[in-house]
């Protein structure tokens, strides 16, 4: 393929990824950073003052179009206390502010409602060891007198006993879904559960937090009902499943009619997102290499099982611990529970076991953390494509940016800027920015601590034909020894399924 034949298949392959797509149960609201008025941004800025990464959206199902769609202005919706206001992703605003913004939710321009503004990261979950978890019929009780209360009633995925939760609050929705902190209660008559009265004065340190998933059934907005229950049923099964200190675990599940819910570990940290983009100083060198040693073993034990993830970023690891807590750690490599949890596996699939070929052809994920072979519309090992979705969190975490992203300072029109990220994806075109030098390249000196990062980000962001698998990136010192835990990691949360 000759240059010119490459730059139309980039064109059609890049620019369709970003239209033509059906959304997953989004839980989550998106965010983007606010690259307007790089023009006026001074190519000598500080380095400590660049712009941070934005939240990623999945996409799924990926259809090409028969020729490249233009790329429109985005809006964004920009939050701070002087309330909201709406503003176009290419109107003139100095980058300096170097502020994250949230992006209106995309599903808006399909006809589905926008997701309500998310709120902050609820206290955190103290349980007591003795709690047992949930799957089976779900029995959605009615409010309670105050009107604000809403019952689940679900079995334990492990012992099969009924489980009854009350919502305190939503946490997030978005086009097919809801998530809502919940609070495990003992209720051993129905009619407690219509007059509270086992719902009073429970001790606020026995109560058992968790994070209670609820999918509405068929069409939603245009959604496709057939793909939804597809869907909801692949990530149900992989789910119970699985065990592993650094992943997702499902509580409970139980469907009927109308929706689904599936009960899930409440993390009181909030997403690696959030602990990213709060600058530098929140992520230590020790950090950094604790949290991916962590996810390489976690993704690791699902390829171990032919699961592949296919979504992995920052916005779907969840820190176990709050920000007190973290603080009082001294070493994280004999912190002997799970600081993170891998969740959302509503793109991940099975992969057929040898002699069967793995290559899998459905481009889904969040485009800021796609492999250049799905972008390119190419079958794929999402074995590899995980691997390098993992250099692209860890080079986020180190550097408080993502890879593609145009370098601060740039000069040039923001929607441009933008969409010749996915072209960079596809040419492997990447540099250090935090840890350079005058030319550029890697600064011993600056990155003396992360040198062991350095190798496995350089290791990853490859073409997959020179890409490191995760067993090498696993045998690498820096990974190899980041925990010490002889008997073995235990999950953050303590409370037993």
């Amino acid at each position: 393929m000759g240059p010119s034949q490459l730059a139309v298949a980039l064109t059609h392959s890049i620019f369709g990824f970003e239209k033509g797509v059906k959304f997953e149960f989004a839980t989550e609201q998106y965010t983007h950073l606010n690259r307007s008025g790089s023009e006026k941004y001074s190519e000598t800025a500080s380095k400590e003052s660049a712009p941070k990464h934005a939240r990623n959206r999945s996409l799924s199902d990926y259809v090409p179009p028969g020729k490249g769609v233009p790329v429109k202005p985005r809006l964004i919706v920009v939050s701070g206390s002087g309330g909201s206001q709406v503003i176009s992703s290419s109107s003139g605003i100095d980058s300096k502010a170097n502020n994250l913004h949230r992006e209106q939710y995309l599903a808006v321009h399909r006809g589905i409602a926008l997701p309500a503004a998310r709120p902050p990261s609820p206290p955190r979950s103290r349980r007591s060891p003795d709690g047992v978890e949930h799957d089976g019929p779900v029995i959605s009780y009615p409010p309670l007198a105050d009107g604000q209360d809403e019952i689940y009633s679900v079995r334990s995925v492990r012992t099969q006993q009924p489980r009854i939760y009350r919502k305190l609050r939503q946490l997030g929705h978005g086009a097919f879904s809801q998530v809502c902190l919940a609070v495990r209660t003992e209720v051993h008559e129905e009619s407690d559960i219509y007059n509270g009265s086992s719902l009073q004065g429970v001790n606020a340190t026995m109560q058992k937090l968790v994070a209670v998933k609820i999918i509405d059934h068929g069409p939603a907005g245009g959604a496709d009902e057939e793909r939804l229950e597809v869907s909801l049923k692949r990530e149900v099964d992989i789910l119970k499943s699985i065990n592993h200190p650094s992943l997702v675990q499902l509580k409970a599940f139980g469907s009927d009619e109308k929706r689904a819910l599936l009960v899930l570990d409440y993390c009181p940290g909030g997403d690696l997102f959030d602990v990213a983009s709060s600058g530098p100083r929140s992520m230590s060198p020790e950090l950094i290499r604790r949290i991916f040693a962590e996810l390489v073993a976690a993704v690791r034990y699902l390829h171990t099982n032919y699961i592949v993830h296919r979504d992995i970023k920052l916005e779907n690891v969840l820190v176990n611990l709050s920000t007190p807590a973290m603080e009082e750690i001294t070493d994280w490599r004999t912190h002997d529970r799970a600081v993170v949890t891998l969740t959302d596996l509503g793109l991940s699939r099975r992969i057929p076991e040898p002699p069967e070929s793995p290559l899998l052809h459905t481009r889904c994920g969040s485009e800021d953390y796609a492999a250049p072979e799905i972008l390119m519309g190419q079958p794929y090992d999402g074995r590899s494509t995980d691997s390098w979705a993992l250099g692209v969190l860890l080079y986020a975490m180190m550097e408080n940016r993502l890879p593609f992203d145009a370098l601060p300072g740039t000069r040039g029109d923001p929607a441009k800027l933008r969409a010749r990220t996915p072209h960079r994806i596809a040419r492997c075109e990447w540099s250090w920015y935090r840890y350079a030098d005058s030319d550029g390249e890697w600064d011993s000196e600056k990155g003396k601590e992360m040198e062991g990062a350095r190798d496995c980000v350089e290791g990853l962001l490859k073409r997959n034909t020179k890409r490191k698998t995760l067993d090498e990136i696993a045998s690498l010192g820096w990974v190899r020894d980041a925990i010490d835990v002889p008997a073995g990691l235990k999950r953050g949360d303590k409370e037993v399924p």
